[in-house]
């Protein structure tokens, strides 16, 4: 079996994302030979830089869109018209590379949240459901009959660390309680 026969029928997608641009950016190069200068012909390299966002690594990504910008600029300079058109054909590719490195510039911040939102997800331990709790002394029972403290059970189920302070309605309410008990002489 022909050795690309066997690079297609990977399962690895990298592997197969490598041999698109292998293929891909030459085509493009070559494309820009045939095409007058004013044909989107550098849309092919905006894909493939697209192809790098969606799929690829960070690395990846970089890679591909430095060399999407350099196809693009060198496309500049196959093609002998006009200076009008050749202005009109510099400045799509400016706006197209500049499209190039906004999707990189999005594509990282992505998936920089998305590493966020999983370290957090990781450390997110979350109580659900209905918990019998005690009207008088906030005790919970737990699923085995127990009741523990309201303090016991969140700490045995969950990450949260507690410590101990009083609102200021019970402070006041405290105060003047022991401000009755030990009054002023």
């Amino acid at each position: 079996m022909a050795w690309w026969k066997q690079l297609l029928q990977t399962t690895n997608p990298g592997r197969t994302r490598f041999l698109l641009y292998i293929i891909a950016f030459p085509a493009a190069v070559a494309l820009d030979f045939v095409t007058p200068l004013g044909v989107a012909d550098w849309l092919l390299e905006v894909i493939l830089v697209w192809v790098a966002c969606v799929w690829g690594s960070t690395r990846e990504i970089k890679f591909v869109a430095g060399i999407g910008s350099a196809t693009m600029i060198a496309g500049l300079f196959e093609a002998h018209v006009s200076t009008v058109t050749v202005w009109i054909g510099f400045l799509n590719r400016l706006v197209a590379i500049l499209a190039i490195w906004t999707m990189v510039q999005v594509a990282n911040r992505r998936r920089a949240a998305d590493l966020d939102r999983q370290r957090l997800a990781a450390q997110v331990r979350v109580l659900q459901g209905l918990l019998p709790i005690c009207a008088s002394c906030k005790a919970i029972r737990t699923p085995s009959g127990e009741w523990q403290s309201l303090e016991r059970y969140l700490s045995d189920n969950s990450e949260a660390r507690l410590t101990h302070s009083l609102c200021p309605t019970c402070a006041e309410r405290y105060m003047s309680e022991l401000n009755s008990l030990n009054p002023k002489q």
